[in-house]
């Protein structure tokens, strides 16, 4: 999480163009109350610029103080919308009226109570995979009169929205007979064929090792561990499977697509990419590990 404090050296204000012609009026009745001694010419101009000081100093102090946080963006897919949440946290006891938080084309306007905060969630399209970086990120005001206007330094997100390829479905799921692996991943495969789920009653040709003698001492029975093939139920998702004339993008948003089923369906897998294999797993975190290379690969 990235925090940004508005303070003094943050902040900059000027007046609007509205105050432009109020500065223009006190300088017409400067020239007036001089040139002619006018009383009442004087007093209209000390009390105009009264306001314009107290105004300035309010503008000011409704922006000064509000702290920006930004939390990580969650990944998508291309085509989604990415979302950048920006939390402005108000510390003091002053209530803070009419912020304008603006990042590009995106504005929202707040109001933002004592010892409170307020949640904006960003929301930029997505184009291309790849690393999406949140543009910067400004908070202005021109509370309470619209005179003079005050802004702050450009505070730019530091954690990109990870953005996975499109999924494409262009061909179907690989069978584990036909992944295609590399040597390695047979391997992997048997490996998954031992796991344990459950046990039966010995039956004529069981092995000796799946014999648990622990229950043969105590029942004087023979009871045999069971084992669960999931050879069937792991596939290996490989760049090396693809025609070779598939492009690049075409081939990862095919991987994607693969992945997501792959995941969806409960299924162990393994990404094989050139120069870099995820092994055989499921699961959140091997999910979202597989998508970010396919997202990043062209920076490896």
């Amino acid at each position: 999480m990235s925090e940004f404090t508005i303070g003094r050296r943050q902040l900059y204000i000027l007046p609007t163009r509205v105050g432009w012609y109020f500065t223009l009026i006190l300088i017409a009745l400067f020239a007036v109350a001089v040139k002619f001694d006018n009383q009442a010419a004087f007093m209209m101009l000390f009390i105009l610029a009264a306001i314009g000081v107290i105004t300035m100093h309010s503008t000011h102090n409704n922006v000064i103080g509000l702290e920006l946080n930004a939390q990580p963006a969650k990944a998508v897919f291309v085509g989604e919308t990415a979302v950048f949440p920006v939390t402005v946290v108000n510390t003091s006891n002053k209530y803070r009226r009419a912020v304008w938080l603006v990042c590009d084309d995106f504005h929202c306007l707040l109001q933002i109570p004592a010892n409170q905060q307020r949640r904006v969630d960003i929301k930029l399209p997505t184009l291309q995979r790849g690393s999406l970086q949140c543009s910067a990120v400004m908070l202005s005001s021109q509370f309470p009169v619209g005179i003079f206007f005050c802004w702050t330094k450009r505070f730019i997100p530091s954690q990109p929205c990870l953005v996975y390829p499109r999924p494409v479905d262009i061909m179907p799921l690989p069978d584990s007979s036909a992944s295609g692996a590399r040597p390695q991943a047979p391997a992997r495969i048997r490996i998954g064929a031992d796991d344990y789920s459950g046990m039966k009653a010995y039956q004529e040709g069981d092995r000796l090792r799946d014999i648990h003698w622990p229950s043969l001492a105590k029942t004087n029975k023979l009871v045999s561990i069971q084992h669960e093939d999931m050879s069937g139920n792991s596939m290996n998702l490989s760049w090396f499977t693809m025609p070779p004339g598939m492009n690049t993008e075409d081939r990862l948003s095919q991987l994607c697509q693969w992945i997501v089923s792959a995941e969806r369906d409960g299924l162990l897998y393994q990404l094989e990419m050139p120069n870099i294999t995820i092994g055989f797993s499921q699961g959140s975190a091997h999910y979202h590990e597989c998508l970010s290379v396919l997202a990043l690969w062209d920076a490896r």
